[in-house]
This record gives structure tokens, sequence and C-alpha cells, in this order.
């Protein structure tokens, strides 16, 4: 059983251009920076886990991680590949988090908040089942580099994007410290990012599929997780990352 790739969705697996494998280590990039935040006796959950690679990576350095999403086909999928004694994956409605109050050590939201309708609300359910003291750390991308002031997301799945000083706000509400940083790229990775975002299309609409690795050799291995950082300037960040405490 493999698990569709959607637009919204990364599967690790069969990249058929830079930009497709560029998106890939960014995610994973904000899933190595988790080590410094979460300790080995955290009790994890993660809100939209997508494939679930990332879950399965938050397992390597938490005492347990709980993987919540709203589609059952990707439950099952990464509860078979996934699946391990403190890993797990569970169904669920896409309003209440089915868990008690102040049950978790810390809550991963990555690349979700942009889909839900109500975000005060998804949130105040986060800092629920927080522990006092507890982590959210949550990822968005950056409109400022995406869209024209007022102008609605061109991306279909998307309800809204924020700007860093929105985001901030919203999550101030909430929770009594809020630290947000951007996640940023070498100029040339940036570039190829900005340049993709700017067409509105990906560069495999414009490239065959086997043209890519002809024009830019072979990007697999021309790229890793280092050619990403996180930048205490957040408003250049390609994505937002939130730090915060309940």
């Amino acid at each position: 059983m493999e698990l569709e790739k959607t637009v919204e969705r990364i599967v690790p697996k069969n990249f058929k251009s830079r930009e497709e494998y560029l998106l890939y280590l960014r995610h994973v990039f904000v899933y190595e920076v988790l080590e410094s935040y979460i300790n080995s006796t955290d009790k994890v959950l993660e809100i939209g886990f997508g494939e679930g690679y990332g879950t399965k990576m938050i397992s390597r350095f938490a005492d347990s991680v709980i993987g919540l999403d709203v589609n059952e086909e990707a439950v099952n999928y990464a509860g078979k590949r996934y699946g391990s004694d403190n890993c797990s994956f569970e169904h669920f409605d896409g309003d209440r988090v089915p868990f008690e109050n102040e049950e978790f050590d810390a809550v991963v939201s990555y690349q979700v908040i942009e889909h839900i309708e109500n975000d005060k609300q998804y949130l105040e359910e986060i800092a629920r089942v927080l522990k006092k003291g507890g982590t959210l750390l949550l990822t968005t991308p950056n409109r400022r580099h995406r869209l024209e002031r007022e102008q609605e997301p061109w991306n279909p799945f998307h309800i809204r994007e924020y700007s860093a000083s929105q985001l901030s706000s919203l999550l101030e509400e909430i929770f009594s410290k809020v630290e947000i940083q951007g996640v940023n790229a070498q100029e040339v990775v940036r570039k190829i990012e900005v340049d993709r975002v700017k067409r509105g299309i990906t560069l495999k609409k414009l490239v065959p599929n086997f043209m890519q690795r002809y024009l830019y050799g072979d990007f697999m291995k021309k790229y890793d997780t280092s050619c990403f950082f996180l930048d205490e300037n957040a408003p250049e960040g390609l994505d937002l990352f939130a730090v915060c405490t309940k």
C-alpha cells in the first residue's frame, strides 16, 4: 500500500523536480529542529501528520508520540509503515482533540493552521491538551513572499496565510510566551522557491520530468537539510516557525 501524493501531502519517494525535493527537505529540516525543543521524557502530540515520516522522526528523541489526522487512509498507512511501541497514529474529526486536559508536554502542528476555518478555536484546543509550561511548535507559510497586500491565497486549500505579525498576535491571545522565527534557506535555494511561488506553478509543468536531471544534475545529491536555517528575522522566512509556551 502506498499513500498518494497530493498538493498538500509530501510522500518521501520518487521526487520529480528540484522544487518538490527542496520542499520535502524544508519539511524535514523543521522536524530535525524539534530535537532542540523536545526532551527524551516528553509525551508529544502531532496534529496533521501528512504521510507520517515526521512523526516517526519525533519518536526517535521523545518518550512517545501520537499522530492525529482527519484522513483515515493516512492514519492506516502511517500506522502500518511507522507505528512502534512509542509511535502511534489516530483519526480525529478535525474539531475536538480527543484527549484529556494537560496530557501532553509538547504539540507539533506543521503546515496545518492555514487550512483551519476557526484558527483561534484550533489553538485553544491545543492549549487545552498541553500541560502547564508545555510547548506548541508550529509552522505555516509566510504570506509576505507569497501574496500581495490584501490578496487571498492562490492555494485553494489554504483558508488564509499569515504574516509574522498576524501570527504572533493570534498566538499571543492564547499562549503566555510566543517566539517566531523564519525558516530560511541559502540564497540559491531560496531563489528557487521564490521563483516557484511567483509563477504559481511548479517547474515540472514547464520542464518534463525526464529533463530535470539533465538540466540540474542529480538534485537529490546536490541538496540536503543543511541548505536551510532558522532566521531571527521572521518576515524574511519562507515559512514561519513559532515556539509557544502555555
